[in-house]
């Protein structure tokens, strides 16, 4: 038999577990592994396998596996010192063996079987699940072959491919120092680049877009009227919208009506009275040509002669004339007081900006107090982020900082400043306090920064230290 052949026939016979057997020669090029079928997929045998305990008694186990025994009659025994025989043809192999017991007490699994045990016990498990028995000389290998001295070298034929295919020593060596030395570079660059920019760059937390928003809410009670649906700017004390109210209304009606009604009878009082007084000539000339010296001077002094005279028409023409301008004067001032009401009612707009949403509905019926509206002010948005406390020396205004806006396609890069630093909780846990850092994006109009900021939305932004300026001492 060729050394070819006898190799293939050894490694045909060996069996047994990674651990106990040589997987391969220190010799390059061979790779010889053993590896057997997991223990959970192989079938159980009903056939008898013998356990000796150390106190002489024997225990017959009719079913078990190459995993382990799972015959009850193992509940209960001391298996210290056991011993597990092999009937081969009516000569028992036995060799000592460690049993674990699983917890549900179904299965003593074998535990530290050596190569050669294993091979035993496998020949004879292959042999019951085929129905062939087992020759002598298939016993005699199993137990004898040793498996621990097989020799594993290389053929002069092996080495001569091997050495064929190898590269020039000198080559070999230039393209390895390449190797090693591309990849301390860029293993050298990666950390350099990730520790420069732990240093260089701060990274606020819970950075979100930020705008200058104001909830609009209803004045009074009634119902909405929107009188600016359209999107868009609008100026400062805009009618946005105003609420209705029916009581309010008719009120001010019937105040309206009243003042004009009230209006014409004091025209008329005035007219009647002028007309009347025009003829207080021709009334004194009749008086001094019926009536007494001194009852023309009663008359002069406008005191009645007699009922239904000139002066007692004039007396209660005039009366009646301060009576009407009394009453314009109280229905004037409960109109100016409705007037107020109504005008209370409206919405306008705070300042320079736009609706952002109606939260009411057209003809919806609002309490005081409810909101109606979010308006935004005419500024650009901002972002503001979270930092911790032990920070507070190390930010201040006037600071670069870079903004990734998030998008549907790539992420876009903004330059931005530091404009404020106040005190501040953390947003994320509000009873612990720190920094609230606002970011201004730079160059950006009112539109421009609500077309790529999206209100609320998360935002990365890292200030920039500038720590080469400042150690060079080039920051300002």
């Amino acid at each position: 038999m060729s050394r070819e052949q006898e190799k293939q026939n050894t490694v045909s016979t060996q069996g047994g577990s990674p651990g106990d057997d040589r997987c391969g020669s220190e010799q390059p090029g061979v790779q010889i592994a053993h590896e057997r079928p997991a223990p959970e997929t192989e079938p159980h045998v009903i056939a008898p396998l013998i356990v000796a305990l150390a106190n002489g008694q024997r225990v017959t186990v009719r079913k078990w596996s190459l995993a382990g025994l799972r015959d009850k009659a193992l509940a209960g025994a001391d298996l210290t010192g056991a011993r597990l025989c092999i009937p081969f043809q009516g000569i028992d192999v036995a060799f000592p063996v460690r049993l674990s017991p699983s917890t549900d007490g179904t299965l003593w699994a074998f535990d530290g079987l050596t190569g050669r045990q294993r091979e035993a016990l496998g020949l004879f498990y292959r042999n019951l699940l085929t129905g062939k028995m087992a020759a002598t000389d298939e016993v005699i290998t199993a137990l004898d072959t040793p498996v621990d001295l097989i020799p594993m070298g290389e053929t002069e034929e092996e080495k001569a491919a091997g050495l064929a295919k190898a590269k020039p020593k000198l080559l070999r060596i230039v393209l390895n120092v390449l190797w090693y030395v591309g990849l301390a570079v860029l293993l050298v660059g990666f950390l350099g680049n990730f520790v420069w920019s732990k240093m260089e760059g701060m990274t606020l937390s819970h950075a979100r877009v930020y705008a200058d928003r104001i909830e609009l809410r209803a004045p009074g009670e009634g119902y909405l009227e929107i009188e600016t649906a359209e999107p868009g700017t609008v100026a400062e004390g805009r009618l946005l919208a105003h609420l209705i109210a029916p009581e309010t209304d008719l009120a001010l009606d019937d105040a309206e009506r009243r003042v004009a009604l009230l209006q014409e009878r004091i025209a008329e009082g005035r007219v009647r009275l002028d007309l009347h007084l025009s003829m207080r000539d021709e009334v004194r000339a009749s008086v001094m040509r019926l009536y007494s010296e001194t009852a023309l001077v009663r008359f002069d002094a406008g005191i009645p002669l007699r009922p239904g005279d000139y002066n007692d028409q004039r007396s209660r023409l005039e009366q009646e004339l301060r009576g009407f301008e009394a009453d314009l004067d109280r229905a004037t001032t409960d109109l100016w007081r409705l007037q107020q009401a109504r005008r209370s009612l409206r919405i306008l707009a705070p300042t320079e900006g736009l609706v952002t949403e109606w939260i009411a509905a057209p003809r919806q019926y609002m309490r005081a107090g409810d909101i109606v509206a979010t308006f935004e002010t005419d500024a650009p948005r901002v972002v503001r982020g979270w930092m911790d406390d032990r920070m507070a020396g190390s930010i201040r205004p006037g600071m670069e900082a870079t903004i990734t806006v998030p998008g549907t396609g790539e992420a876009q890069v903004l330059a931005g400043r530091v404009t404020d630093v106040e005190a501040g909780a953390n947003p994320a846990a509000p009873d612990r306090f720190g920094i609230i850092v606002t970011v201004s994006a730079s160059g950006l109009s009112v539109e421009e920064s609500r077309n790529l900021m999206r209100f609320n939305a998360p935002i990365e932004v890292v200030v920039q230290r500038n720590l080469m300026n400042r150690w060079l001492g080039l920051d300002d």
